[in-house]
C-alpha cells in the first residue's frame, strides 16, 4: 500500500511542478500587460476582466474541484496577478524619476 501512496504522491509533485511553472508564465505574461498598461495610462485592476476570467474558469471546470473552489483559487491567482503588475509599474516609475534627475 505504501509504495501505491508513494507512486500517487510523486504523480502529484510533477503535477505541482507543472501549476509552477505555469503560474510563474502566467506572472510573465501579466508583466506584459502590466508594461502595456503603463502605456496607456490604464489601471492595473480591471473589474471587468477579472469576472470574465473567473467566469470563464468556472464555467470550464469538470471537477472534482467545485466551484467555490475555483473561484478561490483563481481570486487568489488574480490578486498575485495584479501584485506582479504593480510591482513592474512601481520600477517602470522609479526608473522613469531616476532618468528625469
Amino acid at each position: 500500500m505504501s509504495e501505491s501512496i508513494e507512486r500517487w504522491r510523486a504523480a502529484i509533485d510533477a503535477v505541482d511542478e507543472e501549476l509552477l511553472r505555469l503560474l510563474n508564465e502566467r506572472a510573465r505574461l501579466a508583466a506584459k500587460v502590466a508594461e502595456l498598461k503603463v502605456s496607456g495610462e490604464l489601471p492595473i485592476r480591471d473589474c471587468e476582466r477579472e469576472t470574465a476570467v473567473l467566469t470563464h474558469m468556472r464555467r470550464a471546470n469538470r471537477g472534482p474541484l467545485d466551484e467555490r473552489a475555483v473561484s478561490r483559487i483563481y481570486g487568489r491567482i488574480l490578486a498575485e496577478s495584479r501584485r506582479v503588475q504593480t510591482r513592474v509599474i512601481e520600477e517602470k516609475s522609479a526608473a522613469k524619476d531616476k532618468d528625469a534627475d
